[in-house]
């Protein structure tokens, strides 16, 4: 009886996800009672506190205690998570195709079409064949609709919605994501799990397409399954993604916190996390200007994705290293397959490394190989890095009306797509393409190029942007100062908005007038590139403890 209470007791910690608590109770029941229900609560429980490694050994012993006594299914589902973490945790491919195979063999006389749908589903996500993901990812999303299973019907969901997007259906593939995620964080009363796997894939659609908007808006909202939950591979993961959107929109102060914070969770939940968050750190501290912190970052980073590759390759190339940057893109592209759109960036990048050793015939020709299958789907910023590479080799290539044409195509897109560092590099592209023939416009050019790069916190860029207004007769203005600083009355007021205070609150506890509130908040939201309230308080608890 005292372990069937125990038991019940754990049951309710890990569904409040009182995760110490839980841990501590399954612990105790399993001390009494090696059961398998009480090692599997032992496991997941293990898993959410980021002790992975215990938690796959509570969890292999439940699947063998669960087979011992023919709960085939429920060893099946388990085996199928022990696949996943062997895989996103562990980084073991080996064990991961194991487990499913376990997986397989406990299920094989199941007649449960949400068992047989996980089955396929986790099938689907271990294998490298494009199409087989496809087909297996739509038979169990009609297993799912089948068995009236949510959590399966979103997990499918979230992973053909992540695949269309990575493909370049980006409409239908959000459109899946945010089903997904409306299921999950909508009262969803299933596995745990799910709202972490749907959550990462939603922010990882919106990293490849620089979706600002949406990856706010599913952040603030898993934010509050987070602060209920938690979980490192969730905060990890999506701090890692989220940040990119945010360097991507060029709200880097909002950026490097949740980078930072990426970086220092990833540590002990499985290498990719840490690959991520390291690579998107170094693409901020990049554009930042700071080349070493980027060097050092990427040393010894894998590069056997994309996204990796592309921001070693761009460290390389500022580096002066031109050859290994192009040797790296080659490998890159060589990867992918010849249609995958994240191929584009590689493709401009390898160009660019080219312009860079003076070989524009070959620039030409990587370039002039993307652009041989019209019918090829398209990511908004590969198709814009498209176009501003192809205006440089025009530029190269001493044909400076061409160049200019693409370069201010490249420019409309960027500044429609809402990428304000590569809309101001490309602005700064045009100025010297123009310099020859009309010095006033491209002055014009440079100067604008100049405030947004400045804006941005772009300290080696604005510097060239400067120097060539100075090559074309032009003082730059003076820097101004600092506009993300805070001062240390803001710093008070954004403290007391963070603790929920209203301006009256507020006027009261500083002795400061109501209207020197509503100032300072105006200021805050401008700095830090805010749009409400709620933002600022959102950012106040996130950076709790550091300066702002």
């Amino acid at each position: 009886m005292a372990t069937v209470e125990s038991l019940e007791s754990a049951r309710a910690a890990f569904s409040a996800g009182r995760w110490e608590e839980a841990r501590a109770a399954f612990a105790a029941s399993a001390a009494v009672d090696e059961s398998a229900d009480a090692l599997d609560g032992l496991g997941r429980a293990c898993w959410w506190l980021g002790d992975v490694r215990s938690a796959i050994r509570h969890r292999e012993r439940a699947f063998t205690l669960l087979r011992q006594t023919g709960r085939d299914d429920e060893a099946a589902i388990v085996a199928l998570d022990l696949c996943v973490w062997y895989l996103t945790n562990l980084e073991n491919g080996a064990a991961a195709s194991g487990w499913l195979a376990r997986a397989a063999r406990a299920a094989e006389r199941t007649t449960d079409r949400a068992v047989r749908g996980w089955l396929v589903l986790i099938g689907a996500y271990l294998s490298s064949d494009p199409r087989e993901r496809y087909d297996g990812l739509e038979v169990a999303r009609a297993l799912a609709v089948q068995a009236s299973d949510d959590g399966l019907h979103a997990m499918a969901l979230a992973d053909l919605g992540l695949l269309r997007v990575a493909g370049g259906e980006v409409e239908d593939g959000m459109r899946l994501l945010d089903e997904a995620m409306a299921t999950t964080l909508g009262g969803y009363e299933g596995r745990l799990e799910v709202v972490v796997w749907s959550s990462c894939n939603m922010l990882a659609a919106c990293s490849l397409v620089d979706d600002l908007p949406r990856a706010t808006q599913w952040c603030r909202a898993a934010e509050e399954f987070t602060q209920a939950y938690g979980c490192p591979f969730l905060h990890a993961r999506c701090r890692a993604h989220y940040g990119s959107v945010l360097v991507a929109a060029g709200r880097w102060g909002l950026a490097e916190p949740e980078l930072l914070r990426a970086l220092s969770m990833s540590e002990d939940v499985g290498r990719q996390p840490l690959v991520e968050a390291r690579a998107a750190l170094a693409a901020l501290r990049l554009r930042q200007g700071r080349l070493s912190e980027a060097t050092e970052l990427v040393e010894g980073l894998d590069t056997s994705g994309p996204r990796a590759t592309l921001v070693v390759a761009e460290v390389r190339l500022a580096d002066g290293r031109g050859k290994e940057a192009a040797a790296l893109l080659r490998a890159g592209l060589g990867l992918l397959e010849a249609d995958d759109p994240q191929g584009d960036l590689l493709a401009a990048a390898l160009s660019e490394a080219y312009l860079a050793l003076g070989d524009v015939p070959g620039a030409a020709a990587t370039l002039d190989a993307r652009r041989a299958d019209p019918a090829r789907s398209l990511l908004p910023r590969g198709r814009a890095q498209l176009a501003r590479c192809t205006g440089l080799v025009a530029a190269a290539s001493g044909d400076a009306a061409t160049a200019a044409r693409r370069l201010a195509h490249a420019l409309d897109a960027f500044e429609r797509h809402n990428l304000p560092f590569e809309a101001a590099r490309t602005r700064l592209d045009l100025a010297r393409t123009v310099a020859a023939e009309d010095p006033a416009a491209a002055a014009g050019h440079a100067a604008g190029a100049l405030r947004d790069l400045r804006r941005l916190g772009a300290a080696g860029e604005a510097a060239a942007a400067a120097a060539l207004l100075r090559e074309l007769g032009v003082v730059p203005g003076p820097e101004p100062r600092d506009p993300g600083v805070l001062t240390r009355r803001e710093q008070d007021v954004l403290a007391l908005v963070a603790d929920g205070l209203s301006n009256p609150e507020i006027a009261a506890r500083l002795f400061l007038s109501r209207k020197t509130v509503a100032h300072h908040v105006s200021s805050i939201l401008t700095k830090l590139a805010l749009r409400s309230r709620a933002e600022a308080a959102a950012y106040a608890a996130r950076n709790r403890g550091t300066s702002s």
